[in-house]
C-alpha cells in the first residue's frame, strides 16, 4: 500500500472514506501534554484561510442549497481553503455569469456555477477561464426519483471541482474520478467525494491560484509572525507582551 502524504491521513480522517480498511485515526494529546504546550508557547491557534476564495454560485432551485453546502462544507475539511456559496436569480446565459463571477480574481480563485439550462449539458469546464458549470436540467434527464438528484448534483460539484483545479481520471478503486458516459454510469459510482488520489494536484493548482489554506501555530510563533489573534489567556498575555517589545 502507498504511503499517504499528511493531507490524505486528514482526508480519510474527516471524511471517513468509504474503504475496506480504514485508517486508524491519530492519537490526541493527553492532558499533561497539552498543559506543558500551553505553559510554553500559550497552545495552539489556527490562521484563518486567506487569498482568493473558491466560489459555488447557485443560480438554480430545482435542488435544494443543502446539497451544495455538504459539498462545501466537505471540501473546507480536506482543503482548509476558502470557500463560499452565493446564491443569484438564473439568468438565460450561464456561460456569461460564470465568467463575471471569476472576474474578480483577488476574491475569486475559480467558481462552479449551478445551473438549471435545458439546453446544456451536464458538465462544462473552462479550466484556463477558472469557471465551470454543472447543470441540474441535463442531470435531471430522466425524471429520478427522491433524493437522485441532490446526490448526482452532489457527486458531479465533487467531481468537477476536481478537473477545474487541475486533477484528472483517478485509478483508486474507490473514487469519484471514474470515466461517465452517462447518468447511469454516475448513479453507479458508490462514493460521493473522491479518494485521496488527486488531491496532489488540486493542492497545487490551488497554490498557483494564490489560495492559502488555514494553518495551525502555536501562540508563540503566531505572535512572532504577526497574525496572533488576541490572548486569552495570562500565558498567552505574557507572550503577547513580549513579542510586543
Amino acid at each position: 500500500m502507498k504511503k499517504l502524504i499528511p493531507f490524505t491521513l486528514m482526508f480519510t480522517a474527516s471524511l471517513a472514506f468509504a474503504q475496506d480498511a480504514a485508517p486508524a485515526q491519530p492519537a490526541k494529546p493527553d492532558a499533561q501534554a497539552r498543559a506543558n504546550l500551553l505553559a510554553q508557547a500559550g497552545g495552539l491557534v489556527r490562521e484563518p484561510a486567506s487569498g482568493p476564495a473558491f466560489l459555488f454560485l447557485n443560480m438554480q432551485t430545482r435542488v435544494a442549497p443543502d446539497a451544495i453546502a455538504i459539498v462545501q462544507q466537505e471540501l473546507e475539511k480536506v482543503l482548509r481553503f476558502a470557500f463560499t456559496t452565493e446564491t443569484k436569480k438564473a439568468t438565460s446565459k450561464p456561460l456569461d455569469d460564470a465568467a463575471a463571477a471569476v472576474k474578480d480574481a483577488a476574491r475569486v480563485a475559480a467558481a462552479i456555477v449551478i445551473c438549471d439550462a435545458p439546453a446544456l449539458p451536464p458538465v462544462l469546464i473552462a479550466p484556463e477561464s477558472r469557471w465551470a458549470i454543472v447543470n441540474v436540467a441535463a442531470l435531471a434527464a430522466d425524471k429520478p426519483k427522491g433524493d437522485a438528484l441532490a446526490i448526482r448534483t452532489r457527486k458531479e460539484l465533487w467531481r468537477t471541482f476536481t478537473y477545474l483545479m487541475g486533477a484528472a481520471n483517478s485509478s483508486f478503486e474507490h473514487c469519484l474520478m471514474k470515466t461517465v458516459t452517462s447518468l447511469s454510469d454516475l448513479d453507479a459510482l458508490k462514493e460521493t467525494v473522491v479518494s485521496p488520489e488527486p488531491f496532489g494536484q488540486v493542492m497545487l493548482h490551488a497554490q498557483k491560484l494564490g489560495m492559502k489554506s488555514l494553518r495551525t501555530s502555536t501562540y508563540k510563533k503566531a505572535c512572532e509572525e504577526g497574525w496572533a489573534p488576541a490572548p486569552t489567556n495570562d500565558i498567552q498575555k505574557a507572550i503577547w507582551d513580549a513579542a510586543k517589545k
